[in-house]
């Protein structure tokens, strides 16, 4: 194989909001297709994200915002410096939650300690495949989003895997772990150690999102070089939480209409369930 040879696209930067050029440093795009006009770098899934989120919320600014885990560079860099109403956590186990801890607050993403109705957009960027109970994740972010709220998230999705979501691995009650794939680690913005990967999502994700919490849930894919958004797992997925939603659930259930259509649904909400939580 012939050695990489680094190249260059011209386009427009969502995060920066500025022409520039995209840098590809190495093969895998996901990771090393750099904005060479954001003070950090930006990749293509942080692009996404921001380039989904003015379209979604031009008003994002002084909306509040909760964002679970981030790095120091590209949106979060950016939603940190603009919006007036902007909270970041990180995740330490062994300190209180609700609490900063090294300038940070402190959150389980499964057992948040925030009121119902606090926030108008949560996101995440590549943590729930690091989550173990991702049906209680998606059920705190929803009780804790307001109505009409969005919950925006990237997370890689296995193309060549159908089923919603598989695990990774077993966890015991003594802290051992009885792996059922190879370990796989990722990097983490507050542990040299990294952290592991616990749930491999498929294609019909979607499908056990909306049966976490009664979102409505989009699955945006990209192949766009003009905002940079290139290579493997582009996909972003945006849930909105309905703006009849009272008390952490749909004040008004929509009507089923009475066709082959719910026997359909039912037969791909119970693949989307399979796995045991």
């Amino acid at each position: 194989m012939s050695e990489f040879q680094p190249w260059k696209i011209s386009g427009f930067c969502p995060i920066c909001q500025k022409n520039t050029e995209f840098l590809a440093k190495g093969s895998w795009l996901r990771d090393q297709l750099v904005c060479t006009s954001c003070p950090q770098g930006s990749i293509p899934r942080e692009r996404a994200l921001a380039l989904i989120l003015n379209e979604l919320r031009p008003d994002w600014r002084g909306l509040h915002i909760h964002e679970s885990s981030p790095v120091g560079r590209g949106i979060s860099a950016v939603m940190k410096r603009d919006a007036r109403h902007y909270i970041a956590s990180q995740y330490f186990p062994d300190q209180p939650f609700g609490s900063m801890h090294n300038g940070v607050r402190n959150e389980n993403l499964a057992s948040l300690t925030f009121d119902d109705c606090s926030f108008d957009i949560t996101v995440t960027l590549d943590v729930m495949e690091h989550v173990y109970h991702p049906d209680k994740v998606t059920s705190e972010v929803f009780r804790t989003l307001r109505p009409g709220g969005i919950y925006i998230c990237t997370f890689p999705v296995r193309k060549s895997q159908t089923s919603a979501w598989e695990r990774r691995f077993i966890q015991h009650a003594d802290g051992t772990r009885e792996h059922l794939k190879a370990p796989e680690i990722h990097g983490n913005p507050i542990s040299n150690e990294g952290s592991i990967v616990t749930i491999d999502y498929g294609y019909d994700l979607h499908l056990a999102i909306v049966e976490w919490a009664p979102f409505d849930a989009r699955v945006y894919r990209f192949a766009d070089r003009t905002h940079g958004i290139l290579g493997e797992y582009t996909d972003l997925i945006v849930c909105t939480k309905p703006a009849s939603a009272v008390r952490g659930r749909t004040a008004l259930e929509p009507t089923r209409p009475a066709t082959g259509l719910n026997r359909w649904l039912a037969r791909f909400a119970k693949r989307a369930r399979s796995p045991s939580h």
